[in-house]
């Protein structure tokens, strides 16, 4: 059998930075949602939904054929399963193993990015495991009685949130529609199919204090409708899936970082040592960019560009 090697174009660094930045936005929300009431699906809703509609407000445009099929699919899985498989595992276990094992999707992107014919060099396997490990000393505390629902539905978030990435960097975006739109797209479908299981079982949804709703409209302007349109955003410019699954673990540990400076939560030797071993992920796996697009470079050249202006 002759094994495919497809040849990667140098991705802009914009687009690199910016699929980054989504995962420290996406990781605010760990602050925002412990001020939120206890209706996970509703809130997921009050995120998603409007998320969506900012979006598709900014650019508004509509799928066609196939495309209506592929944005309730990437909705299912990037939003609609992501939030309802979250819901579930944060009622049976505790949030940090929830985050461990969801971070998990950092080995599921490569393994499936194979699957397309794709030869990967060890190092992108080898970063993502020191990612993860990283992400345990970070979040995980002690001993935890642990819940096999609770598991099962963090790892099938895990996988569902690997197979959103894999096919959204694999299909792009309709001819003629920008990036936001087909992400607004997949937020309203993803939206859409959690509002009936939140009516269903969490009954009405809860009134929110002054406080409360400013938690809501962070999680939706910020950690989701900014957050997702600038990873997925960068992920459709270019880079590549096996990239953004990694980058997805600075979510865990800008969570931490807040909740250390606002919440006035300790910031442990082990802690440090997990946020250095993710941060070694970042550095390590960038090989198959032919070198140019190793961390201090982009950083260097993005600099350079702003320098230049």
């Amino acid at each position: 059998m002759t094994t495919v090697i497809r040849q990667v174009a140098p991705v802009n660094t914009y687009a690199l930075l910016s699929c980054a930045m989504g995962p420290c936005l996406f990781g605010t929300a760990f602050l925002a949602i412990q001020s939120l009431p206890a209706a996970p699906l509703w809130n997921a809703v009050c995120r998603v939904l409007p998320a969506g509609l900012v979006l598709f407000a900014v650019r508004p445009a509509r799928p066609e054929g196939i495309w209506w099929a592929r944005a309730v699919l990437l909705g299912m899985l990037n939003f609609g399963g992501f939030f309802g498989l979250q819901a579930v595992a944060a009622h049976r276990i505790p949030g940090a193993v929830v985050s461990t094992i969801s971070a998990a999707q950092c080995i599921v992107v490569p393994l499936m990015v194979m699957t397309t014919g794709q030869r990967l060099a060890p190092r992108q396997f080898l970063a993502p495991l020191l990612g993860l490990l990283g992400v345990g000393l970070v979040v995980l505390r002690g001993t935890t009685r642990l819940d096999l629902m609770g598991v099962g539905a963090a790892a099938t978030l895990a996988l569902l949130s690997g197979t959103g990435m894999v096919l959204t960097r694999r299909w792009g975006v309709p001819p003629s529609t920008a990036p936001l739109s087909a992400i607004a797209w997949q937020m309203l479908a993803g939206g859409l199919m959690l509002l009936p299981l939140a009516m269903l079982l969490e009954g009405e949804p809860p009134s929110l204090s002054p406080h409360q709703l400013l938690a809501t409209g962070w999680l939706a302007l910020a950690a989701t409708a900014a957050a997702f349109a600038l990873f997925f955003g960068g992920l459709l410019r270019g880079v590549e899936a096996t990239t953004g699954s990694r980058l997805i673990l600075l979510g865990p540990v800008v969570a931490v970082i807040l909740g250390w400076t606002f919440a006035h939560q300790s910031l442990t030797i082990v802690q440090l040592a997990g946020i250095s071993l993710v941060l070694a992920a970042q550095f390590g796996g960038f090989e198959h960019y032919a070198g140019e697009h190793a961390w201090p470079r982009v950083a260097w050249t993005f600099m350079a560009q702003r320098a230049r202006r």
